[in-house]
């Protein structure tokens, strides 16, 4: 088939998760992908080249990979992100989570465009942002910027499904002399779940996405487990002077740290999703084997990007403490990793020094109420108080 027959994908985001993982599935999948970012060098250099290359590092041997027939769009073209999304069979993001409102207007222009010009083949517009709700987020966002009139034909024609992704893609090649800025290093494992009852018309092909009819137990056993002892593992290594995870979980007091965070993640996923003991003692263990990969260095800088963020109530640091609790268990490893994360004051990262400033006018107290949703004088709240201490 020729590249211009291609169905045509539009990826927001062309940054190393978007080319790694979303960007390259689609691509392997038989998608023209077009890549839609504000980097004005890096759609001029896509644009340039129509190709990159994918390096996968794991267990197995290194293997590269080129992607090729790629386009991007700055996105300030308006009139062309318009029109290649009225054109496309399939619509995905990775820009993060706070970025979703700044893109909603222009997909809002683009399914206007598919309404008025009465397209009728289904779009599935699926936000691979590590967040709760993500897609359906991403569609209460877009509606506010369409009138009515057209809601109708959004709810018929427009798929929304929630997904859960998974890939360490920690963007090594920055940090490399001369390195291609293109190439993007990848873990080998991956994972991308999407929920099946949010899809419009038939799944879309996608190489190795798995449909889920529960995607609640699948994102929180992911988010709790992961994610939440990657943050850990990430505030409590900054806190020692570790540069990478790796570097982190092979310091033995940190270690035993993390493996008691996911010690108590887990028994709580067990309970709350009857999750079976052995699969995810497996799963949690696997996630930490991830963590010690050396070949692919990742920084705790990166893994610990947005404190804020991170230990908001419904995040992956206070609500699985908080459930801990409320099943009775004793979030000891949880406070500990929190309490590290409150003290997290990288200077490249605007959330961390909010925080620390948020810290020094309010104090800890009033920063756990607002921004972690904590009642200082609960058990929670002291616990982590008391680790704080002792750190």
């Amino acid at each position: 088939m020729a590249e211009s027959n291609l169905p045509s994908a539009v990826h927001f985001g062309a940054g190393n998760i978007g080319r790694g993982f979303i960007g390259l599935l689609l691509a392997q999948s038989g998608f023209r992908v077009v890549f839609v970012d504000a980097v004005e060098s890096l759609v001029a250099l896509i644009n340039e080249r129509k190709r990159y290359t994918v390096i996968t590092l794991g267990e197995e041997a290194e293997k590269t990979i080129t992607v090729e027939g790629v386009s991007a769009v700055h996105v300030r073209n308006e009139t062309q992100i318009v029109d290649e999304i009225s054109r496309a069979a399939i619509l995905t993001t990775a820009v993060g989570p706070g970025a979703l409102t700044a893109i909603a207007p222009l997909i809002a222009r683009g399914l206007h465009r598919r309404a008025d010009l009465d397209v009728q083949e289904p779009l599935n517009v699926i936000a691979c942002e590590n967040l709760e709700g993500n897609s359906r987020l991403l569609r209460g966002f877009i509606l506010e910027h369409l009138p009515s009139t057209i809601h109708g034909y959004v709810e018929k024609f427009t798929g929304f499904p929630n997904c859960m992704v998974d890939r360490v893609v920690p963007g090594i090649e920055a940090s490399k002399k001369n390195a291609d800025p293109l190439s993007v290093t990848v873990e080998a494992y991956y994972s991308f779940i999407v929920e099946r009852r949010g899809l419009a018309g038939a799944p879309p092909s996608i190489k190795g996405m798995i449909l889920s009819d529960n995607l609640q137990t699948d994102f929180e056993r992911k988010l709790f487990t992961l994610n939440t002892a990657h943050a850990a593992a990430a505030y409590l290594g900054y806190r020692k002077g570790c540069k990478f995870i790796h570097e982190a979980v092979g310091d033995p007091e940190i270690r035993q740290i993390v493996s008691g965070t996911l010690d108590e993640c887990s028994a709580m996923l067990i309970r709350r999703h009857n999750l079976d003991p052995d699969e995810q003692k497996q799963y949690a263990a696997k996630v930490l084997r991830r963590f010690e990969f050396a070949a692919l260095p990742d920084p705790v800088v990166r893994a610990g990007r947005d404190p804020k963020r991170k230990l908001a109530p419904d995040d992956r640091l206070i609500k699985p403490a908080r459930l801990v609790l409320e099943q009775g268990g004793y979030p000891a490893c949880l406070a500990t990793g929190i309490a590290a994360a409150l003290s997290y004051d990288y200077h490249g990262d605007s959330q961390a020094a909010e925080l620390s400033q948020d810290l020094k006018q309010k104090g800890l107290d009033k920063v756990l109420k607002e921004l972690c949703g904590l009642n200082p004088d609960g058990a929670l709240a002291k616990l982590i108080k008391e680790k704080a201490r002792h750190a």
